[in-house]
């Protein structure tokens, strides 16, 4: 699994959407890129990055590029652990996946095992434990909105999870804040509005006094977010993580294995990089 192959693997199959797909690099720096174009005109630029360059090539922070178009930096590891998950975020970026409407949908919370097995089908990021777990269903008599659907009365199509509040004292008052932990779409299709829909199915539960996020800056500038009100706050500088070469595998620095760099010869099976960072947002109510 070299950098050439992971270049060629992408540019293949872009080639096979029904967009104008072009290959250039974006000088001074001369990074490979891809720039995909939809049938409105609407632009994705994806900048390829290795575990295979050099340290001061894979490492370097292209968030930047997020103030003048849509941008996803893609790593090479993500893509060979997660490709479904990564088709499916890039077609919907674009605007060609399957778009559900959310009005068709009913919002309900959903149990843990349901969440987690959703979220590791669906999320790019790992699932994590969440208080609050929500999800939106398709009853049967919509599935003609889907172009395979299932033999089942109702089809998850999106689901979103929330951390417990955190409660301080604002101004002499308790003040009680949630996190907007995952939220992702079934695969290969959008809910137009589903976020929406399921923020406000939270929020009329539970009556926050504000809603946080973070958007990850290697796939957002979180521009969706800012639609739903979200304003931002902070930019999160970027975060380190070791990669397993032979299993792609992601550990945050914390959660390697016991005492692998400091055996000799097994540090060389890792390779440490940095993401884009994250950028926060929050919604006041």
């Amino acid at each position: 699994m070299s950098r050439t192959d992971f270049l060629r693997e992408v540019s293949d199959w872009l080639s096979t959407l029904p967009v104008d797909f072009f290959t250039k690099s974006v000088p001074p720096s001369g990074i490979d890129s891809f720039e995909i174009k939809n049938s409105n005109g609407k632009s994705l630029y994806i900048f390829p990055k290795s575990i295979y360059d050099f340290p001061e090539e894979r490492n370097s922070n292209l968030s930047e590029f997020h103030q003048n178009a849509s941008t996803v930096i893609l790593w090479d590891d993500v893509w060979y652990s997660k490709r479904e998950i990564v088709k499916s975020r890039v077609k919907a970026l674009l605007g060609i996946s399957e778009r559900i409407p959310a009005r068709l949908t009913q919002a309900r919370r959903l149990d843990r095992p349901a969440t987690q097995r959703f979220l590791e089908e669906n999320h790019l990021q790992t699932s994590i434990l969440s208080k609050y777990k929500y999800g939106l269903y398709l009853p049967k008599k919509h599935f003609r909105v889907i172009a395979d659907p299932p033999e089942a009365e109702e089809l998850l199509v999106a689901a979103a999870t929330f951390a417990r509040p955190r409660v301080f004292d604002r101004e002499g008052s308790s003040h009680r804040s949630y996190e907007l932990v995952r939220f992702a779409n079934l695969l290969n299709t959008t809910v137009v509005g589903g976020l929406d829909k399921l923020l406000s199915h939270f929020v009329k539960e539970h009556q926050p006094d504000d809603l946080m996020t973070y958007a990850d800056l290697e796939w957002s500038s979180g521009r969706s977010y800012r639609k739903l009100g979200f304003e931002p706050h902070e930019d999160i500088p970027p975060q380190e993580f070791w990669v397993e070469i032979t299993t792609m595998e992601r550990f945050y620095p914390h959660r390697l294995p016991e005492g692998i760099l400091g055996e000799s010869g097994q540090e060389q099976r890792f390779v440490k990089i940095k993401n884009a960072g994250s950028r926060k947002f929050v919604k006041n109510f």
